[in-house]
C-alpha cells in the first residue's frame, strides 16, 4: 500500500469537508494496517481545528503520477508536539498526473503573491499546457503553501503571457526552490501561444 510510495517528509494535500482550502501536511512515519502519523497543520498561526471520526482526503504526488485516498482521523494530540494520526488506508487510487507532455527551458519569469504583494524573480524551469514549473533561488520551502493562489508572467514566442496559477507542490534541490504550478485562469490567446511554442519545441525535438 502506502509502504512501496510514500517516505517520511513527503508533502501531503489535507481536504475536509468543512475547509474551503487544502492545507499542506508531512509524513512523519507509519505503521502498516493501523495508522498514518503526520503533523498538525496550521492556518493564520493557529491549528486546524480537527476532531477524531473526522473523514477526509488526502492527496499526493510521487514523480509523474498524482495518488489519494480517503481516510479519518484517529486522534489529534498537542504532546509532546502537535500531531495527527489517520486510520492506515486500504485503497489508494493512482491517476497520471501530467494533463501533458512537459518541455524544458530556461525563461526569465516574475512570480507575485497577491496576499503581501510580493514579487520573486524566478525562471520557467518547464511547461505544458495546464501548467508550469518555476525556479526561485534562496526562497524557503515553507514560504508558500500548497493552494496558493500566484500571478505569473513570462515571455515566449516574443510575447507576453500572464497567468493565475495555483501552487500545487513544492521541491527544494540545493538552493533552489522548485514550484509545480497549475494555470488556473489564462486567456485564450496566451494560451494558443503557449501551444504553438510547444509544437514548435515538439517539430524540433522529433526533426532529423
Amino acid at each position: 500500500m502506502i509502504d512501496d510510495i510514500c517516505h517520511p517528509g513527503l508533502q501531503l494535500l489535507l481536504q475536509l469537508p468543512k475547509l474551503e482550502q487544502r492545507v499542506s501536511i508531512f509524513v512523519l512515519g507509519w505503521q502498516k494496517d493501523l495508522f498514518l502519523l503526520t503533523n498538525l497543520p496550521y492556518l493564520n498561526e493557529k491549528p486546524v481545528k480537527l476532531k477524531s471520526e473526522d473523514n477526509c482526503i488526502i492527496r499526493f504526488l510521487k514523480g509523474d503520477d498524482a495518488y489519494g485516498f480517503q481516510t479519518s482521523i484517529i486522534s489529534v494530540q498537542f504532546f509532546p508536539a502537535p500531531l495527527i494520526f489517520f486510520k492506515y488506508p486500504t485503497h489508494v487510487d493512482k491517476i497520471p498526473f501530467r494533463k501533458s507532455k512537459r518541455f524544458k527551458l530556461n525563461i526569465p519569469a516574475k512570480l507575485l503573491n497577491p496576499l503581501d504583494v510580493q514579487t520573486y524573480d524566478a525562471e520557467v524551469s518547464d511547461i505544458s499546457e495546464s501548467g508550469c514549473r518555476i525556479k526561485i533561488m534562496d526562497m524557503e520551502e515553507d514560504l508558500l503553501a500548497a493552494g496558493s493562489r500566484l500571478y505569473l508572467t513570462f515571455n515566449i514566442l516574443e510575447k507576453g503571457i500572464e497567468a493565475d496559477c495555483v501552487l500545487r507542490n513544492t521541491r527544494k534541490l540545493d538552493d533552489a526552490l522548485f514550484l509545480g504550478m497549475e494555470f488556473s485562469s489564462i486567456s485564450k490567446t496566451n494560451r494558443e501561444t503557449i501551444a504553438a511554442f510547444i509544437d514548435m519545441l515538439t517539430r524540433v525535438i522529433s526533426s532529423p
